[in-house]
């Protein structure tokens, strides 16, 4: 009697972990893809939204103004335009119901969308002269990567710029997004001495 309950323990057992390694990769999955809200960076033109597709369903997308639905409505799948929005959260930013052949309408499944944007600093320096030792770039937030003429790492280097106006970046990313600052850096020209004339 007691190897009996055992072996009808240990076939239970056996099913219910072959259940929990079935629905393991299901349920990492569908985190993964719903994350709410959805984080979109500012100025973004081409955002993509879809459910499973069913065969026989018309999907019926709402995305919250400013937002313009590019292309997808009655798909699965919808393309968004956030561009014209502004930074911070969007309730109910995406929302979408499926009518199926007999006329039937599902419950409405929303999307919160938050719109983010982070505003970049750079330090002003300048003007130079041509002859100028390099000097300290500073960018804020801290990690971002610097660019332009004249620039060597995080420094800018007169003497490698152009004469005249120079354009340095600053561009800082997070969680996925990128975001650029932009300052004029003055070089002057050095003053030239023919040599001198004597008697």
């Amino acid at each position: 009697m007691i190897k009996s309950i055992y072996k009808k323990n240990r076939k239970s057992m056996k099913k219910l972990i072959l259940l929990i390694l079935m629905t393991l990769p299901i349920l990492g999955f569908s985190q993964l893809t719903t994350t709410n809200p959805d984080t979109v960076c500012f100025g973004t033109s081409g955002s993509t939204y879809q459910v499973p597709n069913t065969p026989g369903y018309i999907y019926t997308w709402v995305v919250s103004a400013p937002g313009i639905i590019n292309n997808g409505q009655g798909t699965n799948q919808i393309e968004v335009d956030w561009s014209g929005a502004i930074p911070g959260l969007i309730p109910n930013g995406v929302s979408v119901t499926a009518t199926n052949a007999s006329g039937c309408v599902s419950p409405p499944v929303n999307l919160d969308v938050f719109i983010y944007q982070v505003l970049p600093t750079i330090n002003t320096i300048g003007p130079f002269c041509q002859s100028n030792p390099c000097v300290n770039l500073t960018g804020f937030p801290l990690g971002g990567v610097f660019s332009g003429t004249g620039v060597n790492g995080n420094q800018f280097c007169p003497q490698n710029a152009n004469l005249g106006n120079n354009s340095v970046t600053y561009t800082y990313t997070s969680a996925g997004c990128q975001f650029t600052v932009t300052t004029n850096v003055s070089v002057n020209p050095n003053p030239v001495l023919t040599p001198i004339e004597h008697d």
